[in-house]
């Protein structure tokens, strides 16, 4: 599996703006502010129903040739092996079907430090400190409805099992989906340079004033200013970064 991701600003975050509360690459923005940000992971519910319907017609479909052989003397064990295609496919189906829809949001509280993303199959989303959470960037393909390409992944840090599946929480560039939630959730940081900030940067750098611009909390490999110079020379004047 590799190492862990540190937590760091590798990259300057794509720009979110309102167009995003409709749709982005597998699902939508539903609030965006100086507290919260909730994004809509619901088109991965679609895709683990398109996949879950192919691989469950496809898997019956491969052994149905095979019907009187499992019932046969010359039944041998590795035909389980066939079996587990049509049960993947009823999983996925099943959970895309089933799960509620506000299990599917990844939720990320600020000034809390806290996030939650919705589970590998079943149950309630995981939640935890967002300085606990380690993700992996690791190459996918089909299984995950797009083609393989590199992916932001979470590991099961929160409810963690003997065996368990990575969880593919972006489907954006993983250098800039990850960069993008060091920034929001570094809360003594400015929020992230995005459109759809922009109705909340004089209150959040209020707070952060009042606060004595406290030193970041995570590392950044570029430079992360305020929205405008004067804010920057106060910043630098009272917090001394």
């Amino acid at each position: 599996m590799g190492k862990h991701q540190e937590h760091r600003i590798l990259k300057k975050p794509r720009n979110i703006t309102d167009k995003d509360r409709i749709e982005v690459r597998g699902g939508a923005i539903i609030e965006a502010n100086e507290k919260k940000f909730i994004e809509s992971t619901e088109g991965k519910q679609l895709a683990d129903i398109i996949f879950g319907a192919i691989f469950l017609l496809s898997g019956l479909w491969i052994i149905y040739p095979f019907d009187d052989f499992f019932t046969s003397d010359d039944f041998h064990w590795t035909m389980l092996f066939l079996l587990l295609y049509p049960f993947i496919g009823l999983l996925l189906l099943i959970k895309g079907v089933f799960t509620p829809k506000k299990y599917s949001n990844l939720n990320f509280d600020r000034l809390n430090g806290i996030i939650s993303y919705p589970a590998t199959f079943f149950g309630k989303p995981l939640e935890g400190p967002f300085n606990e959470l380690k993700v992996v960037f690791a190459v996918s393909g089909a299984i995950d409805g797009y083609s393989p390409q590199e992916y932001l992944k979470v590991i099961n840090t929160f409810r963690p099992k003997i065996i368990d599946l990575l969880k593919t929480i972006s489907y954006q560039n993983p250098y800039v989906a990850w960069s993008f939630m060091v920034w929001y959730m570094d809360k003594n940081r400015p929020l992230p340079p995005c459109e759809i900030f922009d109705p909340y940067r004089k209150q959040d750098f209020e707070r952060r004033k009042a606060e004595g611009f406290l030193r970041p909390l995570y590392p950044s490999n570029i430079p992360t200013p305020e929205a405008t110079p004067e804010q920057q020379a106060e910043r630098e004047k009272i917090g001394g970064w």
